[in-house]
């Protein structure tokens, strides 16, 4: 009878622990964390991970990455990739779209068009894991000027895929990486 008791006790503790580890890591990394974002959802993203390391900047605003030191373009997965998705462009009208995916097609069909691309920002998943990066280009297109933003989905195997967007040119409110950084720097209520 006695093992019986000693059995079931183990077995409750065994059952239990992971969700009270759980439930503590969760508490903890909550009331400690600097650098997160919640989206009041239940979703809360946290990078203080990466600023901690020193290689990353958080944009608290956007719940951005940005990596001190802009990361090199995905050369070899972007010729492997034989198709880019067009992503939806909501901030443009119905005109400025089709004239975006135009651009998007005659741009992107030009050889090595992505050898110009620019490292911007990264982006955190639901699990605070890095699973986005975003690259940007500036391109002319009948006349007018085009900021392509090409956003690589890093999948739980590794893969990549791509989608790509365009957004009309303006210099006063265009974001490049040195802006982003910027920003980011100031977006946190503590200093990174």
């Amino acid at each position: 009878m006695d093992y019986f008791r000693h059995k079931s006790v183990w077995l409750a503790l065994t059952l239990i622990s992971p969700f009270v580890f759980f439930t503590a890591n969760y508490a903890f990394k909550n009331t400690t964390s600097v650098y997160k974002t919640d989206f009041g959802n239940g979703l809360v993203i946290y990078a203080d991970d990466y600023v901690n390391s020193g290689h990353w900047v958080f944009d608290c605003r956007y719940s951005r990455l940005i990596n001190r030191q802009p990361l090199p373009i995905p050369l070899a997965k972007l010729r492997q990739a034989n198709m880019f998705t067009i992503g939806s462009m909501y901030e443009l009208s119905a005109t400025d779209t089709q004239l975006a995916k135009a651009a998007i097609r005659a741009i992107t069909t030009q050889p090595d068009w992505y050898e110009s691309l620019r490292y911007l920002y990264s982006g955190l998943g639901d699990n605070s894991n890095l699973d986005t990066h975003v690259f940007d280009l500036l391109a002319q297109h009948k006349g007018r000027t085009w900021a392509l933003r090409v956003r690589q989905h890093i999948h739980y195997d590794g893969k990549s895929s791509f989608n790509i967007v365009a957004l009309s040119y303006d210099p006063e409110t265009y974001v490049d990486y040195a802006k982003a950084l910027e920003v980011a720097r100031k977006s946190c209520p503590v200093a990174q």
